[in-house]
């Protein structure tokens, strides 16, 4: 399978175009496709996503006119990446205002028990380029310039985890659970108070890593996903308080 393909979660029950179309909108939301990026051929990512030909065509024109990506024709054409615009901050406040607490904090409490538990196998199993690999990642994260950037390589970071766990499972769970949660994250208030709090917790996460402490692993990336959910239901209630739409 692709580097991406294999880690969006396609099944019986959503073959639909609109549901194809949302998988690879993820997989670009996450950073396991970057803008430039050239999808495989039609053929060969309806086999890969296990849908046919005519779904696939479906799914990438409902990309095209979303802007999530471009066709071109010709030598070296074919479908590529690139950056679809992202709805402003004020529509992810008012979708955070929408929410309730509780709803919150159940993201939360998946995302870190998931994230959690790919931690602490990664830990255990962890080759040395792996852990180099994450090491390249967090750089990514730390040199990102924007809240797009910065969500993408965060969200790419994580799922790295539950690869060097060796679990598709566990990384398919991240790859949708942390994007819901950095969308959110990174788009309404994220972005300067926890950007070096994130970075410190992404360097403690690959030394525990490092060192093969499982539980330390587990701790430090649970308690990361905790920080970020506790700071999302304040800014909830606050919203709610002050009544803003």
């Amino acid at each position: 399978m692709s580097s991406f393909a294999a880690y969006l979660r396609l099944d019986g029950t959503e073959g639909l175009p609109h549901s194809v179309a949302g998988q690879l909108e993820t997989a670009i939301a996450v950073g396991l496709l970057s803008h430039g990026d050239r999808l495989p051929p039609e053929s060969e990512l309806a086999a890969e996503l296990g849908v046919s030909t005519g779904t696939l065509r479906q799914a990438l024109e409902t990309l095209r006119q979303r802007g999530a990506i471009e066709t071109r024709r010709g030598r070296g054409g074919g479908s590529f990446v690139r950056n679809a615009s992202k709805p402003p901050p004020e529509t992810a406040l008012n979708q955070l205002r929408e929410r309730s607490a509780d709803s919150l904090r159940d993201l939360g409490d998946a995302c870190a028990a998931v994230v959690g538990g790919a931690a602490h196998l990664a830990a255990q199993r962890a080759a040395h380029d792996d852990v180099e690999r994450l090491r390249r990642l967090a750089e990514h994260f730390r040199s990102a310039e924007t809240a797009d950037e910065r969500r993408r390589a965060d969200s790419r970071f994580h799922i790295e985890i539950g690869v060097v766990a060796h679990s598709v499972r566990l990384t398919q769970a991240i790859v949708h659970l942390h994007d819901e949660l950095a969308s959110l994250f990174w788009t309404v208030g994220g972005e300067a108070e926890h950007h070096p709090v994130t970075e410190s917790a992404n360097t403690a996460l690959i030394e525990a890593i490092d060192s093969a402490d499982a539980d330390t692993a587990r701790a430090v990336a649970m308690q990361d996903v905790e920080t970020r959910v506790q700071h999302l239901i304040d800014l909830h209630l606050d919203l709610v308080v002050r009544g803003e739409p």
